[in-house]
């Protein structure tokens, strides 16, 4: 009978090392996201696995996160999705999520110029009348486009602000440059902070950054956004993540240069990202 006992006490703890040996399916978390580098990626995977998290880091586009939920929502084979700007979160319009933080992080659109004695830009503005300017990539000039229709949203029954908006949009047309290495070295350029600290800064490393708005604590942003797929099974662990991601964007220096980013608490009266992605459409 003692035999008996001793063999099924065994067993029991055989079948308990065999369950703690098998990964643990409550830990795994998939991210799908549509900008990261190398080093923002290692950076995630560092804090997934301080906090024995599993993490899958996948490369999709929006409209590819799109049709991956609309083809199969409650498995689309990612549970959290990071995207990095208002066009991007555009795509997800209409769909359902079990969590959305649309505004989990502010980009500041602004000015990356080299100080020089004749040189006083300070705000857009300057560079509708004053300065000759580029932009290393698509997305800060048409953020600033979005923010600048929000901005004169009443023009169309004021004459007078109507006039102010057109002229203003015409001279920031009539000041612009095509981009190259030229550009790079010597002019002004309206970037991302990401891109000014994490590329324009390493090039030319006398740059400077400016938010170009009048008004103190206040900018314009571009808008990166957290989302938890629906009846995703690894809810909690998402959370725990997101989270985590909170954490870092309210209290690590690093982490908010290596992404370019600030927290919403830093920022006054900013629009919504729903309010600004419906001018997208006109």
């Amino acid at each position: 009978m003692h035999k008996v006992i001793i063999v099924c006490v065994l067993f029991l703890l055989a079948s308990c090392a065999i369950e703690d040996a098998q990964p643990t399916r409550e830990k795994q978390l998939t991210i799908a996201q549509n900008f990261m580098n190398a080093q923002q990626k290692k950076l995630l995977q560092q804090m997934a696995k301080r906090r024995s998290i599993e993490l899958t880091i996948l490369d999709y586009s929006a409209n590819s996160i799109r049709k991956a939920i609309q083809q199969n929502p409650w498995a689309p084979g990612f549970d959290l999705i990071m995207l990095d700007g208002l066009y991007a979160q555009s795509k997800l319009t209409g769909l359902s999520f079990q969590y959305t933080e649309p505004n989990y992080a502010y980009i500041p659109i602004g000015i990356s110029y080299i100080p020089d004695s004749n040189l006083n830009v300070r705000y857009f503005n300057d560079l509708s009348t004053k300065y000759l300017w580029a932009a290393p990539e698509n997305k800060a000039s048409s953020i600033l486009n979005l923010h600048l229709a929000y901005a004169y949203r009443k023009k169309e029954t004021n004459k007078k602000l109507d006039s102010s908006y057109k002229k203003l949009v015409r001279g920031l047309k009539d000041h612009k440059l095509s981009y190259d290495a030229y550009q790079l070295r010597n002019t002004i350029l309206i970037s991302t902070y990401a891109s000014h600290l994490n590329v324009l800064k390493k090039a030319v490393k006398k740059r400077e950054f400016i938010f170009g708005v009048h008004e103190p604590n206040q900018m314009f942003v571009d808008y990166m956004s957290l989302t938890i797929i629906s009846q995703t099974s690894q809810y909690t662990t998402a959370m725990r993540f997101v989270r985590a991601l909170h954490q870092m964007r309210d209290h690590n220096q690093y982490y908010r240069n290596l992404f370019g980013l600030i927290g919403p608490k830093e920022v006054n009266g900013l629009p919504a990202p729903s309010t600004l992605i419906k001018y997208i459409e006109k």
